[in-house]
């Protein structure tokens, strides 16, 4: 498996992930760039979007889907997620949640500066209901939280996370003898979510904020709170915890720290934090590979090489 990072944090998520004889599955877990800015990165590290065998999407904040209208537009791309959040993505593209006025489906970290003006790439109609017409929708394919589907040479399994979304998920990908767990966006990390977590080789976890910087940050208290929430964001510390409740002593692993805010957070105090928790606890740094994804084009994880791409933003 090749795992990309395209983009990662409140401006943009987006992540490649390859798998197969020279690559031939490729799958594009959310889709969180403009369109033009998403073609672009896939383009630099060698990928047409028509090569893409599916999106996955883990919920419909802006900050997850914003580049779908573009890119289902152009190509022939199926779309993979749960029935309830496909429902939210066709309603707030018929409403035009996503332009920057509006509140409804906006990341929690900051408003987006996006506009969808290009239209819907599928019907609306209020008389109907979405999951009605996704029956319709060539291309939608729906994958319920909870379960599974084969995509090419790659397994995936989705699993419930906490968040403030319709139905948001997190991502089991497995191919070739090996796991990647995506899992960001949540408030609180779940025994499944543990469990899902513990398969991992490589781990996609949110480490959206440091508290202390987030409390004493210019948020207005309500955006604090829902921040903090159970269906908020994790802390660096509720990340470091689940990483530790997840140890795997017989083996390395790699972890790659994602959705940091801009405001709350620094990589520079992510990765100290997730280093002095490790530390604290008596574990071996040596046994877990660490970065942290920027917003623009990131790390690179190959599991046939067992190696990653180091980047300014990874700190040893």
């Amino acid at each position: 498996m090749r795992v990309v990072s395209l983009g990662s944090g409140s401006s943009g998520n987006a992540l490649l992930v390859e798998a197969g004889p020279q690559g031939r599955t490729k799958l594009l877990v959310d889709a969180g760039l403009s369109g033009r800015i998403l073609v672009d990165r896939l383009r630099s590290v060698g990928v047409s979007p028509a090569q893409l065998q599916a999106i996955l999407v883990t919920h419909e904040h802006s900050d997850h889907v914003v580049g779908l209208p573009l890119v289902l537009r152009r190509y022939a791309i199926p779309l993979i997620t749960a029935p309830g959040t496909f429902e939210a993505i066709a309603r707030g593209l018929a409403e035009g949640a996503w332009r920057a006025d509006s509140g409804s489906l906006v990341t929690m970290d900051a408003p987006s500066s996006y506009d969808l003006a290009t239209p819907p790439v599928w019907s609306y109609s209020s008389q109907r209901s979405q999951v009605e017409q996704a029956d319709e929708i060539p291309g939608f394919l729906p994958l319920p939280v909870g379960s599974r589907r084969v995509i090419g040479d790659i397994e995936v399994l989705s699993f419930p996370v906490s968040h403030d979304a319709v139905s948001p998920c997190g991502y089991l990908l497995h191919a070739g003898g090996c796991r990647v767990c995506v899992a960001i966006d949540t408030g609180e990390v779940t025994p499944l979510m543990l469990e899902m977590m513990s398969h991992a080789d490589l781990l996609v976890l949110e480490s959206n904020h440091d508290r202390q910087m987030l409390l004493r940050g210019p948020y207005p208290y309500s955006l604090k709170q829902r921040i903090l929430g159970a269906t908020g964001h994790l802390s660096n510390d509720q990340a470091a915890g689940a990483v530790l409740r997840t140890w795997r002593s017989d083996s390395v692993r790699w972890l790659w720290l994602s959705h940091l805010s801009r405001t709350n957070n620094t990589p520079k105090v992510a990765l100290n934090s997730m280093r002095a928790h490790i530390k604290a606890a008596g574990a071996n740094l040596d046994q877990v590979h660490i970065s942290v994804l920027p917003p623009q084009m990131g790390t690179v994880w190959d599991s046939t090489q067992l190696w990653h791409a180091p980047t300014l933003w990874e700190m040893r």
